[in-house]
């Protein structure tokens, strides 16, 4: 099964936790692989603590740590989100998640994070599942 979530985000370098909206996402799937999937390539899908601080520490290492090697080639053409698309190859667009009796099967302190590096904008994320046959 396929779904999809629409986020807006509210800022040029964010942090959402979307772990519950994943986590309905995944209908009545018992057992089985979740894929989420983020359909952009200047924002991220994370697996990451929530928490207020690193949420902090996060948005302060996106935009400062490529700040040395600026300026960038992609930039010099009038596109100044080189440094979103690199962020968003290294961290990645999409999770695979197992799922064990209906839930995604999180770490005590993992979260699923949308990491936005060229905000404001309206985030698409699609969701594939595949039920394993349980025994």
């Amino acid at each position: 099964m396929m779904r999809q979530i629409t986020v807006a985000t509210e800022l040029k370098t964010q942090v959402i936790d979307l772990t519950e909206q994943c986590q309905s996402m995944i209908g009545n799937v018992k057992n089985g692989l979740a894929v989420f999937y983020l359909t952009h390539t200047t924002a991220a899908l994370i697996l990451c603590e929530d928490d207020a601080d690193l949420r902090e520490d996060l948005v302060k290492i996106a935009e400062n740590w490529l700040r040395e090697m600026r300026p960038f080639r992609h930039a010099r053409r009038s596109n100044p989100n080189a440094e979103a698309h690199i962020l968003s190859a290294f961290a990645g667009a999409s999770l695979a998640v197992p799922i064990v009796s209906g839930k995604l099967a999180l770490g005590v302190w993992q979260n699923i994070l949308l990491l936005e590096l060229d905000g404001p904008n309206q985030r698409k994320i699609t969701c594939m599942t595949i039920e394993t046959a349980q025994r």
